[in-house]
């Protein structure tokens, strides 16, 4: 584009050309549609600029035009324009183009100031002027904003990636913590923690109880104002939770402590859905910005001015935390049905248990005493002294195996429940075996069995309940002669071991037990599948399946261990142990080791059974 020297002005004026005319109306249009930014501020100063541009770089061309000459001095304006375009955008650009193409027109081509060109070859200079201005406002202005979407995505893209992080943590806390009560605690302070820059200050997480009424379970914090705000005990906070549980929608407004403290706040409360099933309600309060992270707001709130309408990332991540928050309620909830549905499952087992077990162990004896009364009591029969004997123990027999059952039960339910709790004191354990085998001898358990016991001589002292220990003894040798063949041995050890713990074993010499089934036969009910006894010509020996389980738990109230071992086909062992306490008895008591060695040592009075004392009690 050549460059012309100032000239005077012709009389006459060249009509206005079509580009003239297409350069006003683009002005015109420019100004029209460029009054706001695209994020709806003014910005005027990017077209001030543009004018105050042009109008220093059409002043540089004169003042350079009055010394020397230099062709396409114009190209003075691209600078201008590249730079607008840059700073300002796209607007500022094409403002500053078309005013360089007028202020070049009217100062520097003849006819000067006036809007013509009485010289046809100059439209190439304008036009050219024009069009590199344009094109290089119009490439400047969309690698600036290409730019600006890149950063956009980028920052986009990173509170993307901060979302994730934060809803991964909200899950791992979900998942990881396994208490209920410190799972609601956390899920608040976690609310509270997210939200604050959104303007939370305080959370509460709403539930019904047992009785369907609603209740705060968890707040955050747990006290003070915000808590304050929250308290279904306020009348309005009450109604209000209760209509978004039931609607399913949120609903919130002013805090009735809105003038306390200075603070103008609001509070919600958000349904927590899982599916369509509404679990529970989330109540926030704050400031007013708290409004845009409701999902919705109903037309009971009363304040829904400035509501943004547009996505929000603290609303989304709301309710991304609404939804995990709501599943986690729907998990809870379930395991404590599953729990509930197992208590009763395990609940009718050991009703059904109890009633099968129990019913054949009443009706025998029943019917036996039954039978023996109505004898009695037939008149026109008379029994001898010795068939009325006879009835008379059958009845005498039958009342002790009622008056056993129902002891094992009242026993076992004081035990489990905790309230028979074991009375300690110091006794040889060879005092409670001899009371116990002097019992059996009276009832004729012991005569078709030998009877051996092992005991070490160094057995000290051990604390004890001296009757609940004599309970045990007597379930675990009634139930080895049970299952035991007639003329067999049973053999009761007793030593101490280097773990400062007393250990009592009862063998016996029966068909043992499956590997399988050595724990659970201390279950309640609990009897080994498919007995048979190769030897007996009757059907097996029957009971409730008591025994061995007040064992376990008299055993444990002692601070001891039970358990069994089994050899299939040759016998089975029952072993206990009982702590010694390093202190020993207050007193000295040196008359009790020689009386309770000799009781061991002693013969009982039954000539099938034998008492072997040794130094080191014998292994199992």
């Amino acid at each position: 584009m050549a460059n012309h020297s100032p000239l005077p002005a012709s009389d006459g004026h060249a009509p206005r050309t079509r580009l003239h005319i297409a350069m006003f109306s683009r002005l015109r249009a420019l100004l029209t549609d460029a009054a706001t930014t695209r994020h709806g501020s003014p910005r005027w100063h990017g077209y001030a600029a543009a004018m105050l541009g042009v109008a220093l770089a059409s002043a540089a061309i004169a003042l350079v035009g009055l010394r020397v000459h230099i062709e396409n001095i114009s190209l003075v304006y691209l600078p201008v324009v590249l730079w607008l375009a840059a700073r300002y955008g796209r607007g500022p650009a094409v403002l500053a183009s078309v005013l360089a193409f007028l202020a070049y027109d009217f100062f520097f081509i003849p006819p000067l100031h006036v809007f013509s060109v009485s010289d046809p070859t100059e439209w190439l200079s304008l036009g050219a002027l024009l069009a590199i201005s344009l094109v290089i406002g119009q490439l400047t202005a969309a690698v600036q904003a290409r730019a600006r979407e890149a950063v956009a995505s980028q920052r986009e893209a990173l509170a993307s990636q901060q979302r994730t992080a934060t809803l991964y943590a909200l899950a791992q806390l979900i998942g990881t913590t396994t208490d209920v009560e410190a799972l609601y605690d956390a899920l608040t302070r976690r609310i509270t923690e997210v939200f604050a820059p959104a303007g939370v200050a305080g959370c509460a997480l709403v539930m019904p109880d047992d009785t369907s009424s609603l209740v705060v379970r968890a707040a955050a914090p747990a006290e003070g104002p915000a808590a304050q705000a929250l308290s279904l005990a306020i009348r309005e906070n009450a109604g209000q939770a209760s209509w978004s549980f039931e609607h399913g929608a949120p609903v919130g407004g002013r805090s009735p402590l809105a003038g306390d403290a200075g603070k103008d706040w609001l509070r919600f409360y958000v349904p927590l859905k899982s599916g369509r099933r509404v679990v529970g309600v989330l109540g926030i309060v704050g400031e007013p910005a708290i409004r845009r992270l409701t999902l919705r707001i109903t037309a009971r709130t009363d304040d829904t001015q400035g509501m943004s309408k547009g996505p929000d990332p603290h609303r989304e991540l709301f309710a991304a935390f609404c939804d995990q928050i709501a599943l986690a309620l729907e998990r809870t909830t379930l395991q404590r049905q599953a729990i509930n549905a197992e208590i009763l499952q395990e609940s009718d087992r050991l009703k059904n248990a109890l009633l099968g077990s129990v019913t054949h162990d009443l009706r025998t004896p029943l019917a036996s005493i039954k039978a023996a009364a109505s004898s009695l009591l037939q008149p026109e029969i008379t029994w001898s002294d010795v068939s009325r004997r006879e009835l008379l123990t059958a009845i005498d027999t039958g009342a002790d195996r009622l008056n056993r059952l129902v002891s094992n039960l009242l026993d076992l339910s004081r035990l489990e429940a905790g309230v028979a709790a074991p009375m300690k004191d110091w006794y040889l354990i060879g005092d409670v075996i001899a009371t116990v085998l002097d019992q059996l001898d009276l009832t004729g358990q012991t005569v078709d069995h030998r009877v051996v016991v092992d005991m070490s001589p160094d057995v000290p002292l051990v604390p004890m309940d001296y009757g609940q220990i004599e309970q045990v003894l007597t379930n675990l040798v009634e139930n080895a002669l049970k299952y035991s063949p007639a003329g067999s041995e049973i053999c009761i050890q007793a030593r101490t071991l280097a773990s400062a713990e007393l250990e009592v074993c009862v063998t016996d010499a029966g068909i043992g037990i499956p590997a399988n089934e050595l724990d659970a036969v201390f279950d309640k009910f609990y009897r080994v599948q498919h007995v048979r006894l190769p030897w007996a010509t009757e059907r097996p020996p029957i009971g409730t399946g008591l025994g061995l389980a007040i064992c376990r738990n008299i055993i444990q109230a002692h601070g001891g261990r039970i358990w069994a071992e089994s050899r299939p086909g040759k016998g089975s062992t029952f072993i206990f142990t009982l702590p010694i306490p390093a202190d020993g008895p207050h007193g000295g008591l040196p008359e009790l080791e020689q009386q309770g060695q000799s009781n061991v040592q002693a013969e009982s009075s039954a000539p099938a059974k034998e008492i072997t004392p040794s130094k080191e009690a014998a292994t199992p």
